[in-house]
């Protein structure tokens, strides 16, 4: 399991910067590199300021995201929306962006009240690792409370709701409920998301009694002195997930609708949840 930078997910290659005025910002992609695949793709941006690391996307600071072709010619202008991945702290932009093929592109980032920042590199797979919109979810043995009543054994999050430990991923999709994965280790994510991404999914749960709601620990030995001894759940291979946290919602078939990699909007998730509620 990468572990990634704090704040974001992982940084793909960043080929410049630019300045503006008295503040030089520069530009991430924070999608991990190998989620990335051809068609339309939900990538994540941050702006940076260079002197300082101080995240510089907000909710009043609109931005564009341009996809260029690897020699830098413009291919597609998309408007982006702004999320807090750390309420009031911390914030990117993302933008649902049309790959049209696997190839490696460059992007730039246009936000008011600065100049362009990047280029920024980013490669597109034929087929990411990781478990996608189409696919099937796999069938995973997770754990739950029938075989730990003790919960801190199967979670690190300090605020647990019960009930996203009552059923394995492998029982609600063998009983055709729609579900919502949460896969997130709240007390050692790198990246400061995994709480509050879980939290957003907990306060959606009973908005939506016909869906099952689950979140599966990233790592299976909780109690463990030394962090580097911290081995993933075979869940994580399963999906292959090479970041958290992650969301998943899926369908009574067990086909997979929507994913988020390491925050959401509230709008996003509602809408994907909804659209399998049924």
């Amino acid at each position: 399991m990468r572990r990634l930078l704090p704040g974001v997910g992982a940084v793909l290659l960043l080929l410049g910067a630019c300045s503006s005025g008295e503040v030089t910002p520069f530009g991430i992609i924070a999608s991990s590199p190998v989620s990335i695949g051809v068609g339309e793709q939900r990538v994540m941006f941050g702006l940076i300021d260079q002197e300082t690391n101080e995240y510089l996307a907000s909710p009043d600071i609109t931005a564009t995201v341009t996809l260029r072709d690897e020699n830098g010619a413009p291919i597609e202008t998309y408007d982006t929306e702004f999320m807090w991945t750390v309420e009031d702290v911390r914030g990117l932009y993302v933008a649902q962006i049309v790959i049209p093929e696997a190839a490696t592109y460059q992007v730039t980032l246009d936000a008011e009240g600065f100049s362009t920042a990047g280029p920024m590199g980013l490669v597109a797979v034929e087929d990411p690792g990781v478990v996608e919109r189409g696919d099937q979810a796999p069938n995973s043995e997770t754990r739950t409370s029938a075989d730990h009543p003790d919960l801190a054994e199967i979670s690190s999050d300090p605020d647990l709701d019960p009930a996203m430990y009552e059923v394995s991923v492998a029982d609600a999709l063998t009983g055709g409920e729609p579900a919502v994965i949460v896969f997130a280790t709240p007390g050692f994510c790198a990246s400061a998301t995994c709480g509050p991404l879980l939290d957003q999914v907990k306060g959606l749960r009973e908005s939506y009694p016909g869906v099952r709601f689950i979140h599966i620990e990233i790592y299976e030995d909780l109690q463990v002195t030394d962090q580097s001894e911290l081995t993933p759940v075979p869940a994580v291979t399963e999906w292959g997930l090479p970041s958290e946290p992650w969301v998943f919602v899926v369908d009574d078939s067990g086909t997979v609708t929507a994913s988020f990699e390491g925050a959401a909007r509230d709008e996003e998730l509602s809408a994907a949840i909804a659209a399998v509620a049924g």
